[in-house]
């Protein structure tokens, strides 16, 4: 690869980087997800088959967490933050993406299975799932 090709290449992808936050979820049977107050809804899948979200980016309000609460029937079960990060690539994005879009998902996944839990944890791997350390109770629901 040429080194103008590899330099508007890191250019391009920066950019969609900078667009976008994705994570993926377990969640209860029957629930809806709710982020900020919106429902979501989930259009695609990561390589474990679980629900995949993506987003913009968001506000400084975020830095403690990106509020999310769980719907069943109608009825919310569980309402709480998930833990959330800076962003490098908003510092290569001025000025829009460090004063607008700063924090993204902490996790590439979130377990939100057993609502009973007081902390949110990341989705177990899938090695771990393989030598049966997960509980049948955290596998997504298909």
């Amino acid at each position: 690869m040429k080194p103008g090709n590899m330099i508007v290449t890191i250019i391009v992808m920066i950019i969609i980087a900078g667009c976008h936050t994705s994570t993926s979820f377990m969640l209860p049977p029957n629930t809806s997800l709710m982020i900020n107050d919106e429902r979501v809804s989930f259009d695609s899948k990561d390589e474990a088959g679980r629900p995949k979200l993506e987003l913009r980016p968001f506000f400084w309000t975020s830095i403690m967490g990106v509020k999310y609460t769980l719907v069943q029937d109608d009825k919310i079960i569980k309402e709480d933050k998930l833990p959330s990060k800076f962003r490098i690539v908003s510092i290569f994005w001025p000025p829009y993406a460090y004063i607008y879009w700063p924090f993204g998902f902490s996790f590439d996944c979130y377990d939100l299975t057993n609502i009973k839990k007081e902390f949110v944890e990341k989705c177990p791997e899938q090695n771990e799932i393989m030598k049966g350390n997960v509980q049948t109770s955290q596998l997504p629901v298909k």
